[in-house]
């Protein structure tokens, strides 16, 4: 019997994945799976479409719009799932930075006052062989939903992780505040602390993305199911 993929999530794997990440302040859930060519979002500009070109707003995929699940991530207002540690950037400055020159449009459509899902992990195995990158994605499974929760797991951590350290900076910030004498010193402090929790961030982000990649490359070759090389819908 041949598998066929459904665009919506079953109930049960949503479920399990809300046991381990929960729920945010709104009630929804912290993370969830999504299909990527169904997982959109509304941006502003200037548009071609059958070789005419208009202005507005429209619908464009949040990710590469290639049929594969992906791992979503709720972050809250103005926060970005790559920079967790960066302050959150306020709706006045989202939408001075993110207006179109041309059009007068948000390039990046409404604020999201509510928070945002965004792409913490695409469901696809990425491998090189005889020189040719091979890109694979994968069904849904129980096993492939288990494979997930340590990767959701270390996400949180960062998470908390990166809210700890901005505290620390904020408060390392307001003691700079005694004295102007070290003023120059602490900005150049600064800096490069900014600089190390980023390369600390990244380097938390390759592996746990390498981990998963080798994970599911691994499952791959030892079950005939993902040798198919029928196109996943």
């Amino acid at each position: 019997m041949q598998h066929v993929e459904r665009l919506e999530v079953a109930n049960h794997y949503q479920e399990r994945i809300n046991q381990v990440a929960g729920f945010n302040r709104y009630g929804k859930s912290h993370f969830r799976l999504s299909w990527a060519q169904t997982e959109t979002t509304r941006q502003g500009g200037e548009w071609e479409a059958d070789g005419d070109q208009f202005q507005g707003y429209r619908d464009v995929y949040k990710g590469d719009g290639l049929p594969h699940w992906m791992l979503m991530q709720w972050v809250d207002s103005g926060k970005c799932i790559e920079m967790p540690h960066l302050l959150p950037q306020s709706d006045k400055s989202f939408y001075r930075e993110n207006q179109c020159p041309k059009t007068g449009l948000q390039l990046l459509g409404e604020y999201p006052y509510q928070g945002s899902y965004q792409i913490a992990l695409p469901l696809v195995a990425k491998w090189y062989e005889k020189g040719k990158l091979n890109i694979r994605a994968f069904p849904l499974s129980t096993e492939i939903i288990e494979m997930m929760v340590p990767v959701i797991k270390a996400s949180m951590t960062i998470t908390v992780e990166a809210k700890l350290r901005a505290m620390k900076e904020a408060k390392e910030a307001e003691d700079a505040e005694y004295t102007k004498q070290v003023d120059d010193l602490y900005r150049s402090v600064k800096r490069k602390e900014s600089l190390a929790s980023t390369a600390w961030l990244e380097d938390k982000q390759r592996s746990i993305e390498k981990h998963f990649n080798s994970a599911l490359i691994a499952r791959m070759y030892r079950d005939r199911v993902f040798q198919s090389q029928q196109r996943v819908r």
